[in-house]
């Protein structure tokens, strides 16, 4: 598997001329700073969503594939596997980024944002993991492989990146104090 890329880098090499114009002027370059690495970080969470939701699609392809050969016994525990990738993506999308405002009501400097990054980076491996075993699901059903195991994996892989997330949540709630 490739690397994934730091997209705070891309952020920063796509800069355009207003945003490069900011970094000059002292008053707004901190802001411009923490307002790219909020950018990187929501790129890096819709991607770790959008794989979470391809995930789910492989789901609901195997699903089918169950119905098709009135296999109805284990629908319900692919259901709820279905709905707990919805859960978690949704939980991951629409996070709390940390605001770098220009004059935000709680101080989050550039540590801070980066740390957030830091916890969103490495919940893509874990997001990688799981589209691999969804996308797995339909051949490893067709030889055999229980249900139950297959969704039991896979609620493993989406407990870890629950509680990857919770730790970032409560990381950043330790974090949120002023100065």
């Amino acid at each position: 598997m490739p690397e994934t890329p730091d997209i705070r880098k891309t952020v920063e090499d796509n800069r355009g001329t207003l945003k490069k114009l900011q970094l000059k002027i002292p008053a707004l370059q901190e802001y411009r700073k923490l307002e790219d690495i909020r950018a990187a970080d929501q790129l890096l969470r819709k991607q770790i969503s959008d794989k979470l939701n391809d995930s789910k699609t492989k789901l609901e392809e195997l699903r089918k594939a169950m119905t098709a050969k009135n296999d109805f016994t284990n629908l319900t525990i692919v259901g709820s596997t279905i709905s707990k990738i919805q859960q978690v993506s949704g939980v991951i999308q629409h996070a709390q980024q940390g605001s770098a405002g220009i004059s935000p009501n709680i101080r989050i400097d550039e540590g801070v944002l980066n740390k957030l990054y830091e916890y969103d980076f490495d919940s893509v491996n874990t997001s990688e993991q799981i589209f691999t075993t969804c996308s797995n699901s339909m051949s490893d059903y067709n030889s055999g492989r229980q249900i139950q195991d297959i969704a039991s994996q896979i609620s493993s892989l989406l407990d870890n990146l629950g509680m990857s997330w919770k730790k970032r949540l409560d990381s950043v709630e330790n974090i949120l104090v002023t100065k």
